[in-house]
């Protein structure tokens, strides 16, 4: 029981600082990415909501710093969730799988980080 403690805080902190790093570098490019070849329908999408995507990685340094310090991180794997999924389908619709790997990693460490903390959720879920 001790070790998956400790395996679930690892995971929780590496989650957190993959949501500040990749955050950050949105702003300022201090790592070379690319979303890869898209769609001209994904292209027109991106630019429809460029305005609001500084306000969600606002929020994901927020997510992963209460992540990093453990202060609501029940909550927080809810909250990430959906989050999660949206970064998934669009990774996966974007059809470029050579970058889509920050997605997966993002979503495997949400879900088990939200299985580990399921005793939380039972009040919520019963």
């Amino acid at each position: 029981m001790k070790a998956n403690i400790k395996n679930t805080q690892w995971f929780r902190i590496f989650l957190g600082l993959f949501l500040v790093v990749y955050a950050l570098n949105k702003f300022f490019h201090f790592i070379p990415s690319s979303y890869g070849q898209m769609p001209q329908i994904t292209k027109d999408f991106l630019d429809s909501t460029l305005m609001f995507l500084p306000y969600l990685y606002i929020l994901e340094i927020i997510i992963g710093l209460l992540l990093i310090l453990d202060k609501w991180s029940a909550l927080i794997y809810i909250v990430l969730f959906p989050l999660t999924i949206s970064f998934l389908i669009f990774s996966f619709t974007n059809k470029d799988f050579n970058h889509m790997w920050p997605a997966l990693i993002v979503s495997v460490l949400n879900i088990i980080l939200l299985f580990s903390a399921k005793e939380k959720y039972k009040d919520l879920l019963t």
